[in-house]
């Protein structure tokens, strides 16, 4: 290899290449000792001021410009990562001590920032009531956990953070629980929470050490309850109260929708929203209603309560006809919406004799009306259509159960049939 270290200027009289300026005779370019064959130092994957940032430095002294390096030192992972700082844009910030009394935590944060108020009222409309609601009771926890240190939002202590996780898993909470806990207290901080990277591997082991339950196998059996609400004290309707009037239509409403709770209560009974047919009743969600998932598709879809045996022509039928709900009522919480389906699912099971179903949850009848309805024949577009679901993985994943099914039992029976002779 031909030398490239040089101890005096080179001259260039008689050279016929281009002209080269001289070098000063104390200047010399120094190589870094590593080879770039990947066994020198690699690049830090953390950026700078993480880790072993002061093992590569390709230059002396001399030939470095007057740029002030950051002392590996200085920084440590305990806190998260500076942000680049835009002209002004911190000019009329000031500190802000965080406190578990503060009834709006956010919009004080956002304030102490320097923004203005109708900025900071539109920035908290990016989220629901009940999400704020939710990050503000986790915001209060967490700085309760802290004690006398209250956390920085300017630049948190990760490991109030990891604590605070720590004991929340202790406590039994799950992973979708911690990922809303990080998610709650990066709204209240200046940094990204969840791109830390021992956040991310706290989250990764969590799911781990308690991983998801998928519960597969219905918690309550949708023909014992539909046969009970066919039965006294649902029915006759002249003589059913107005409280098991309203737990058999939001049941009815719920299952044969396979809506979520929101939009049950989002249900409208004015005109033009409701139009009454002569085989079905079409719904569609009031204007002012933001569903979960904030698509043209998910908006635009209208709600069908369908007749059944409408024109019963035997005994069967004519029991049947009593689900056909076609009830006005008044709107309603989605709490109390809540409460209604697992009573009424209760009063089902009470009715026929039965133990009523632990761990009973208003949103089962999502996936209990969507399983039957492919059990039935229905395609999964018709079902992802009818649950406003975009992809029917999410059916599958989190919403398809095993319901008995007669053809579950073929493969079985073809053993069993070998002792049959031919």
């Amino acid at each position: 290899m031909p030398s490239i270290l040089h101890s005096g200027g080179r001259s260039t009289e008689g050279s016929t290449g281009c002209f080269q300026p001289p070098m000063g005779r104390t200047s010399f370019l120094c190589l870094s000792p590593y080879s770039l064959s990947g066994k020198g130092p690699q690049k830090n994957p953390y950026g700078p001021g993480k880790g072993d940032t002061d093992l590569s430095k390709l230059a002396k002294e001399e030939l470095v410009s007057s740029v002030d390096i950051p002392d590996p030192a200085a920084t440590s992972d305990t806190t998260l990562t500076e942000r680049p700082v835009t002209p002004g844009t911190d000019s009329t910030s000031r500190p802000w001590t965080a406190s578990a009394n503060s009834l709006d935590p956010e919009s004080e944060f956002l304030t102490s920032r320097g923004l203005s108020m109708a900025v900071v009222t539109t920035l908290k409309a990016s989220r629901k009531k009940v999400t704020f609601a939710i990050y503000h009771k986790i915001w209060k926890k967490f700085v309760t956990f802290c004690g006398d240190n209250p956390p920085s939002q300017s630049n948190p202590n990760i490991l109030q953070i990891l604590d605070f996780l720590q004991k929340g898993l202790e406590q039994g909470l799950s992973t979708s629980t911690l990922k809303v806990q990080v998610s709650a207290l990066g709204a209240f901080c200046d940094r990204p929470l969840a791109e830390h990277r021992w956040v991310k591997r706290f989250i990764l082991a969590s799911s781990r050490i308690r991983p998801q339950i998928l519960r597969r196998v219905p918690t309550w059996d949708l023909k014992l309850v539909l046969d009970a609400l066919s039965r006294p004290p649902f029915e006759p309707l002249d003589s059913a109260n107005i409280k098991n009037l309203t737990l058999k239509t939001t049941l009815l409403v719920a299952v044969t929708t396979a809506r979520r709770l929101g939009e049950i209560q989002a249900i409208s009974i004015k005109e033009p929203y409701m139009r009454v047919l002569s085989d079905r009743i079409i719904l569609t969600l009031d204007p002012g209603f933001i569903p979960k998932v904030t698509s043209r598709f998910h908006r635009a879809q209208e709600i069908t309560l369908p007749s059944f045996c409408e024109n019963p022509s035997t005994s069967r039928e004519a029991s049947w006809h009593l689900l056909d709900g076609k009830n006005k009522g008044r709107k309603a919480s989605k709490t109390s919406i809540a409460r209604w389906l697992k009573l009424a699912i209760s009063t089902c099971y009470t009715q026929q004799g039965k133990e009523i179903p632990t761990d009973l949850k208003a949103h089962s009848t999502r996936a209990m009306s969507t399983s039957w309805a492919e059990k039935r024949g229905a395609s999964l577009e018709q079902i992802c259509k009818a649950a406003t679901w975009a992809s029917s993985s999410t059916f599958i994943k989190h919403y398809r159960l095993d319901l008995p099914c007669s053809q579950d039992l073929s493969f079985g029976r073809k053993v069993l049939q070998a002792v049959i002779p031919p």
